[in-house]
Formats: structure tokens, sequence, C-alpha cells
């Protein structure tokens, strides 16, 4: 009997570790950042209010605009040229979220999610002003 219960609550203490585990493992954000800032990866998302799924997009900055690359489907709405509006104030302090336009539609709208201490976060919000 007493097996039993050292085995049942092993079992259980096993997936609460392994649960605990994989959340702490998906709070970091995958980025790679170029020496001068101006090449990096980040995670894109529609500007809308039912947009929850953010893909994962290289940037480059030529000037004053993003190109924006992608791969897969869910990242083709992204291809492209892009304007930096301006950065937005939010309650996670360990990303950075810049709200960019479609050069070609300026009604076309997204979000830009970048790690905070990030060396692109420079090169971004030189953009804004």
């Amino acid at each position: 009997m007493t097996s039993n219960i050292l085995n049942l609550i092993s079992t259980v203490l096993f997936f609460v570790v392994g649960f605990g585990l994989l959340r702490w493992i998906n709070r970091f954000e995958p980025q790679w950042v170029s020496r001068d800032g101006t090449r990096f990866s980040a995670r894109m998302t529609e500007d809308s209010v039912d947009a929850a799924k953010w893909v994962d997009v290289r940037v480059a900055i030529d000037g004053g605009q993003l190109i924006v690359q992608s791969r897969g489907r869910r990242g083709k709405a992204f291809r492209g040229r892009w304007n930096v509006g301006y950065f937005t104030e939010t309650q996670d302090l360990k990303r950075r979220h810049y709200v960019v336009t479609n050069e070609l539609d300026r009604d076309d709208r997204a979000i830009l999610r970048v790690p905070a201490t990030s060396t692109c976060v420079a090169a971004l919000d030189a953009m804004t002003r």
C-alpha cells in the first residue's frame, strides 16, 4: 500500500515538475541580432483584437524602413517593406512592441515584438523619432 502511494506521489510530482520546466523554457524568446543592430529576428502579429498567433520573422533595417522576410504560410502576410510608427507601452517589461504599417497599404498594421534588452531596440527607437 505504501509503495502505491509513493508511486502515485512520484508520478504526480514528475508531471508537475515537467509542466513547470515547460513553462519556464517557453518564456524565453529566441532572437538573433547583428552587431550593429540593423538585422535581427523578431515576432510579428496582426494589429487586431482577435490576432493571437505570433510569427517568427527576419528583419533588416534599410534606411527608414523595415524589410521583413518570413517562411511558411502564416508569415506570408508580413513579407515586404514596413514603416515603424511608434512603440507601445505594455505591461511586459521584458519585451518591446512596435506598431508598424505596410508600405503599400497604410491600413495594414502589425505589431513587431523584440526583447527589451536587444541591441536592435536603439535602431528601432531611432526610426520612431
